[in-house]
């Protein structure tokens, strides 16, 4: 496979968030089920994970990704530990910061602005853990993922790109891994705020053996 030349990519990531700053105020597109710097995320990982299985506190890791604009190295870093707070805030209060078995699914969207958070809320089964919720006796992270892509001008950032990735394993009546990709739109308005999102949540991939390798 080939890659774009750096300027191309870099066109298409401007192209990506000016796109998202040009629409309406709520931009919500959600994708059909399918197969840096780090911090803490506050969940309890070993609320209920087996022996050795999973370390006490799943760090997350947040990278800066693509930076369209004039914006320094220490205030891209600030912008992309301000949006990766803001990402934690929403998988803790969706996934990790529960009680499992789970029923409710209150104040789950953190962060997100009214209409956002409105339209995430009547797709629970893509933005939070409702779908296996009530099966399940435990929620166990085991990756927390957040790469950050910045618009900016006349060194401020004005719109960003959280690419995330959130691995998690389930106990109870469904054991299973499952992997939450999103792609966040966000501005700052006191503090980043999501304002749309495109989300995939299925199985975790699995990596098996090339073809002809060896077991």
């Amino acid at each position: 496979m080939t890659s774009a030349p750096p300027g191309r990519a870099r066109r298409a990531v401007a192209t990506g968030l000016v796109a998202a700053l040009a629409a309406t105020p709520v931009l919500v597109a959600c994708t059909d089920d399918g197969p840096g710097t780090q911090r803490p995320g506050r969940g309890g990982g070993d609320r209920s994970a087996e022996a050795g299985a999973a370390p006490r506190t799943v760090r997350t890791n947040v990278e800066v990704g693509e930076v369209v604009g004039g914006l320094g190295p220490l205030k891209r870093r600030r912008v992309a530990t301000g949006v990766g707070r803001a990402v934690d805030r929403w998988w803790d209060a969706a996934f990790v910061d529960a009680a499992y078995p789970r029923r409710r699914y209150r104040d789950v969207f953190p962060g997100f602005t009214p209409g956002a958070a409105r339209a995430a809320r009547r797709d629970l089964d893509r933005m939070t853990s409702h779908r296996l919720g009530e099966r399940i006796d435990a929620l166990v992270p085991v990756r927390r993922r957040v790469v950050v892509d910045i618009l900016a001008t006349r060194e401020t950032a004005r719109a960003v790109t959280a690419r995330t990735t959130l691995d998690y394993r389930t106990r109870g009546e469904v054991n299973r891994q499952v992997r939450v990709s999103a792609r966040l739109f966000m501005l700052y308005r006191e503090g980043w705020k999501v304002f749309g999102y495109d989300v995939l949540q299925g199985p975790k991939p699995v990596t098996g053996p090339r073809a002809g390798g060896t077991s």
